[in-house]
């Protein structure tokens, strides 16, 4: 899984971090290794996670949550539900290729969800 996400940080045009973790907020592999920024990131994203798939399923009717796009000033934060209460999630700068973030994450969500099969 490392090599997975390792090739998203590589393959997305601004990429910063990524990571796969669980919906208890715990980061099961993260690329790079070194990056002590993405725990606590990957905390908060649960909870906005939780909240929006409630409101969105439930109060709205929607249905699962598929994915998140969170965008500020100089971050970019995107996330895909997977499998088995897991999410992964990327690290963009402001100007990173958020299209190329979802095509390339769904491609590697398929590695990630048959790593745990």
């Amino acid at each position: 899984m490392e090599e997975i996400l390792a090739q998203l940080v590589q393959g997305v045009g601004g990429c910063l971090a990524a990571a796969v973790a669980g919906m208890d907020g715990l980061v099961i592999e993260q690329s790079p290794r070194e990056s002590t920024e993405l725990v606590g990131v990957v905390a908060e994203i649960t909870n906005a996670l939780t909240g929006l798939s409630n409101t969105v399923g439930e109060h709205l009717g929607g249905g699962p949550l598929h994915e998140v796009i969170v965008t500020s000033d100089r971050r970019v934060a995107y996330a895909r539900l997977l499998e088995g209460d897991l999410f992964c999630l990327l690290v963009l700068n402001r100007h990173g290729n958020v299209g190329k973030a979802r095509l390339l994450t769904g491609e590697a969500a398929r590695k990630i969800e048959g790593s745990f099969a």
